[in-house]
This record gives C-alpha cells, sequence and structure tokens, in this order.
C-alpha cells in the first residue's frame, strides 16, 4: 500500500522512543524514501534537519502538516495514537479519503478514531524490522514531487516564523527572544518542555537532535513537569547541557525543586518566559469574552534568576536581544543550576491560535 501510495506519510510518536527504535525508523524512511513527520517523543528519534524528516506532525504548531495531510493519501501512523493532538484523525486535518495503518503495542489503540486500512499490534521495532526485511535491498525510487511539495510547506512556515522573529522591540517577542537563543545554544542540548505560549514559540523554533532530547508534558497536559523532567533528564544523561523552558506560571508549580538541583549538582538551565500571568490562558480567555479583563491569570514580574540565586544556584535577567548570547555561554559554563529571567510579552503562539480557530466553528 504505501508503495504504490502517491502521496505517502509516515507519523511517528512516543512509541519510537518507548521501543528503541529510532535506528529502524532512520533506516526505513531512507529505504523507502517516505517523508516522516515527528510528535511527542519521538521529536529527534530522526533529527528535523535529517532530508526525509518534515518536521512536527501537530498542526498547531507546524501549519504546513494542515495542507501536507489533506493531500496525502496513505499514513502509516508509528507508535501514534491517533488522539486530540491529531485531530483525531477527522476532516480538520486529514482528507477522508485518505487510508490509514497504524502501528502500536496496545491493541486498544489501532482504528481508535479513524478506520484502518491495516492495524499492526507489534513492538514497534520489531514491525520496522520485518517491514525492513520485507522491502529487502533494493531502496524505493523516490516521488521527488511530492517530496518537494513537502519541502515547499516547510520553508513557508519556516519562513513566517522567520517573520515573527524579526520583531526587535520590547518586552521581547518570544520568537525574536529563540532566534537568537537557537544561535547560542549547544548543538546536543537536550530539552525539557512546559506548556505555555513562550514554551510553544520556542517548539515552532528549535530543532531536535537527539532521541530522548524532547521531553514533554504528555497527554494529560500536566503544567509543571518540566522542572522534575529536566532533574531526571540530566541524571540520565551526565555531562550534557541540558534545557528547561517554561513559562513564569507553569514554574511555580515545582518551583522549590530548584534545591533539588542544586543539592544534587545538576547544572542545567531554567529558561523562563516571564511575561506576567498565565499567557495562553490570558488569550483564551480574551477570545471567550472578548475583553481585556481576565480571571487569575496575571502575575507579577517575579525576579526567578534571584530566586535560583537563594536556591544556591545562578541567575540573571534578560531584557535586550544583545544579552541573550552572552547570558547563556555564562549559563552553560557555569557547572551549577542556572536560571535565564526572559522579560517577554505575551503573544499568542500558532498553537493558541489552532485552539482558537477550533472553537470558531
Amino acid at each position: 500500500m504505501l508503495k504504490k501510495a502517491e502521496r505517502p506519510v509516515v507519523i511517528a510518536g512516543s512509541g519510537v522512543w518507548w521501543a528503541g527504535a529510532e535506528e529502524e525508523l532512520r533506516q526505513f524512511i531512507e529505504k523507502t524514501s517516505l517523508p516522516l513527520y515527528t510528535i511527542t517523543m519521538a521529536k529527534g528519534a530522526v533529527p528535523d534537519d535529517h532530508p526525509q524528516c518534515m518536521g512536527y506532525a501537530d498542526p498547531a504548531l507546524n501549519t504546513a502538516v494542515r495542507t501536507a495531510f489533506q493531500e496525502a493519501d496513505v499514513f502509516l501512523v508509528v507508535g501514534k495514537r491517533i488522539d486530540y493532538r491529531l485531530a483525531l484523525g477527522g476532516a480538520r486535518l486529514f482528507s477522508p479519503a485518505a487510508k490509514f495503518v497504524q502501528i502500536d503495542i496496545h491493541p486498544q489503540e489501532l482504528g481508535m478514531n479513524r478506520r484502518l486500512e491495516a492495524g499492526i499490534c507489534a513492538d514497534v521495532k520489531q514491525a520496522l524490522r520485518g517491514m525492513l526485511e520485507a522491502i529487502g535491498g533494493k531502496p524505493w525510487a523516490p516521488l521527488l514531487p511530492w517530496l518537494e511539495r513537502l519541502r515547499g510547506l516547510r520553508q513557508d512556515w519556516e519562513q513566517k516564523v522567520a517573520a515573527f522573529a524579526q520583531d526587535e522591540s520590547t518586552p521581547l517577542h518570544p520568537a525574536a527572544f529563540y532566534r537568537e537563543l537557537k544561535k547560542a545554544l549547544p548543538r546536543d542540548v537536550l530539552y525539557a518542555w512546559d506548556g505555555g505560549d513562550f514554551a510553544h514559540w520556542g517548539r515552532v523554533s528549535l530543532s531536535a537532535q537527539r532521541p530522548g532530547g524532547w521531553l514533554r508534558l504528555g497527554p494529560l497536559g500536566t503544567i509543571g513537569s518540566a522542572l522534575p523532567n529536566a532533574v531526571a533528564l540530566q541524571l540520565a544523561n551526565p555531562g550534557k547541557p541540558v534545557a528547561m523552558i517554561t513559562g513564569d506560571g507553569s514554574l511555580g508549580f515545582y518551583i522549590a525543586e530548584l534545591d533539588t538541583a542544586v543539592r544534587h549538582k545538576l547544572p542545567f538551565v531554567v529558561i523562563v518566559g516571564n511575561d506576567a500571568g498565565w499567557g495562553l490562558e490570558r488569550e483564551l480567555q480574551g477570545f471567550e469574552t472578548g475583553s481585556a479583563a481576565t480571571v487569575a491569570c496575571e502575575l507579577r514580574r517575579t525576579r526567578y534568576d534571584v530566586v535560583m540565586q537563594g536556591f544556591g544556584g545562578g541567575g540573571e535577567i534578560i531584557d535586550r536581544l544583545e544579552q541573550v548570547g552572552p547570558a547563556v555561554q555564562r549559563a552553560f559554563s557555569a557547572g551549577m543550576p542556572y536560571c535565564l529571567n526572559v522579560n517577554i510579552r505575551g503573544v499568542r503562539s500558532p498553537f493558541t491560535e489552532w485552539q482558537i480557530a477550533g472553537k470558531k466553528k
């Protein structure tokens, strides 16, 4: 079915990471020349700059897939629920005529929300190995017009993000901050992401390069978990750079664990976007009510860098774009937990715009 398809797509999710199937997935897309979109903990399983990797499968963070998935005729979904992140398999994201093949170790997920042409209940690693054996030694001919179409859609989206990043006014636009952050981050950095508009701007701006290096909140949206995730990520990867990216609201959930990081000498870098509020909720409330007045969304511009210093770590505040590079270099060379408190303004992320667009319908 995949070989006969004119516009096939592979979507890979967390099951790839849990199965340790990163190498099998890479071999599979290289042998078949199929385009790959990744989501959840599959981000980085194949680096985002791989020529077959087309970016996020999440339509809230990659507008390119809203067109690409409507045009595709066959999907191979590998280790990923067809859940709300994929619009429940519905017409908002996928063509009703598209055919689906799904690989998942949990039988209850097969065919959930979307009818399948084939459901494969198996460990992802073993399934991909079996498919590689079935393909044999001869690679498939690449579908060049389709691949170029998808690369063009991705480039268009990246150009839109780059345009947002040209806003150099203050308080900082999150996209402009990430433009400078991207230049200064270590190449092999691992990420622990929290929720909120600041983090979502980062997820559309930065690339995943390492398996297991893109930790997210999970399907229940458990905001605040980036801090304990960062502790675990640094413990599991001693000597490697770890960046925790969070909003000021989310940081408040487990802020005392900054003490844990200091006591255990875990030198990850906390990057907190400080817009003095629950930005995403503020935007959604404003849309729902048509008013600038909000309920329980406003915070203070707390000096989280000073809070980190109080626990025994390091920290500094960032107000201007020219401060970003030097501050990031100091943070990752400090040898201790370090907080970069970034004063930003609240700006609807593409994630929030997608939520609002759904409500309008």
